[in-house]
């Protein structure tokens, strides 16, 4: 490397000799002055823990912080009697006019830094991707420095949108998770912590998280670890649980729209209308159910041009399922001239107030048919997506007191519908939904 100049003469100078277990540098100091190993042997260590030894005649150390103007990372110690070239920073400019050939030198080392440095994140980032649990690296200011697949999955985006950001934008009370921050952050006893985060898909999902402080040598804080898992239908499961053990009224409510759903299910199934796969079963009586529940408490203010009610309702309903998987994310209620009357969704990029007034006078919806539905697809615009994207529905007619009032409309999440029931857009349109409308008078 740089032995080769290292006996020119002008360099005694700069020649500094320290014995063995002699401190060259603290990391966190402040001085930004470069060294070429003359002899002799240097560990570099983090804290307590030998990071590494430097030991080659004219190796290069204390490069960062004279190119960076930081604080020192690491701590350099004489492991035996060392002698090194100091160049102080104020000199090095004249130090590379007088020696020219360390210039070149100095650039090699430098790329194979680099180069070691990027095998290792890589191989890093590679292991991190293979674990199970979504794990976020944040810097001291609380802004996300890389995260690995099953983050990218857990919370509903990719690297690039989240790297940079704030962390607490993920979640959906940003209050809760700054107040969860400063106990961790204050060296309190905290273990983990389920908190509710804002999927751009899913909605509303409960994540455990679990910590871990990372400091420097001096102990000064330098960022998070957080390691998360979805807990999302054990926390359902537990709210359950504590809703019929303390109240018994709302069980008994239940049983009874229980069985009211099997009376009004029996005559469709009759029919003979059977469905091979159970999960495609399950997803039907969902709907359908969903469907006259909507349809009971929002017909009466949707014909009566009830906007703020019709809003109240579906933003009740949709409070109520939260942390469930529903197989749609967005509500519509479609006048008779075909415009949206009034929408709903749990999806946080999408903006409700944009999407009344359109028009789907262009699109079938069924309404010279004499069934009660349609399977739509369509290709919705967005910011991002000025060509569209690709968006399945489901249009229900409403009738009140037997007269046509609209449609009510499901957007469907055809990914969970890939996921949960192994359905397509063809194995929707499959599906029968018969006798929704038997009387005409809901």
């Amino acid at each position: 490397m740089l032995d080769n100049v290292l006996n020119k003469e002008g360099l005694d100078k700069y020649k500094v000799t320290f014995e063995m277990g002699q401190t060259v540098f603290l990391e966190g100091d402040d001085s930004q002055d470069l060294y070429i190993v003359v002899d002799g042997k240097a560990g570099v260590l983090k804290g307590t823990q030998k990071l590494s030894e430097i030991s080659e005649k004219g190796s290069i150390f204390g490069e960062m912080s004279f190119l960076l103007g930081e604080h020192r990372s690491a701590t350099v110690k004489a492991l035996s009697d060392l002698t090194v070239i100091r160049i102080p920073a104020q000199e090095l400019p004249n130090f590379f006019i007088e020696f020219p050939e360390v210039v070149r030198e100095f650039a090699w080392h430098l790329a194979r830094r680099l180069n070691e440095t990027s095998r290792i994140v890589c191989g890093l980032k590679e292991f991190c991707d293979r674990l199970p649990d979504a794990i976020i690296l944040t810097d001291k200011d609380g802004k996300i420095l890389s995260c690995n697949h099953a983050a990218e999955k857990l919370y509903g985006r990719e690297e690039d949108q989240m790297r940079h950001r704030p962390a607490e934008e993920l979640y959906e009370d940003p209050a809760k998770y700054r107040h969860f921050l400063q106990e961790v952050i204050s060296k309190l006893s905290v273990g983990e912590r389920t908190l509710k985060v804002k999927h751009p898909r899913k909605g509303i999902r409960y994540v455990s998280i679990s910590t871990t402080i990372l400091y420097d040598g001096q102990h000064n804080f330098q960022g998070i670890l957080f390691s998360g898992r979805d807990t999302t239908q054990a926390e359902m499961v537990a709210k359950r649980y504590q809703r019929v053990k303390q109240c018994i009224i709302p069980l008994s409510v239940l049983l009874i729209v229980g069985a009211v759903s099997i009376f009004f299910a029996y005559p469709y199934f009759s029919k003979g209308y059977y469905i091979a796969d159970t999960r495609k079963e399950d997803l039907k009586n969902d709907l359908v159910f969903n469907y006259r529940l909507l349809r009971s408490l929002l017909v009466k203010p949707f014909a009566a041009g009830d906007r703020q009610k019709t809003t109240h309702v579906m933003k009740e309903f949709f409070s109520a399922q939260e942390g469930s998987e529903l197989p749609f994310a967005s509500l519509l209620l479609i006048g008779k001239d075909k415009r949206v009357f009034d929408a709903y969704s749990i999806l946080p990029d999408l903006d409700e107030k944009e999407m009344i007034g359109n028009s789907y006078s262009g699109i079938d919806l069924g309404e010279r048919g004499s069934v009660d539905y349609k399977v739509v697809t369509l290709y919705r615009g967005q910011k991002d997506h000025p060509m569209g994207i690709r968006q399945t529905e489901i249009a229900f007619k409403l009738h009140d007191k037997g007269a046509f009032a609209g449609w009510l409309v499901f957007q469907m999440d055809m990914d969970l519908l890939r996921e949960r029931y192994n359905m397509e857009e063809t194995d929707l349109k499959g599906l029968h939904f018969d006798g929704l409308n038997r009387n005409k008078s809901q």
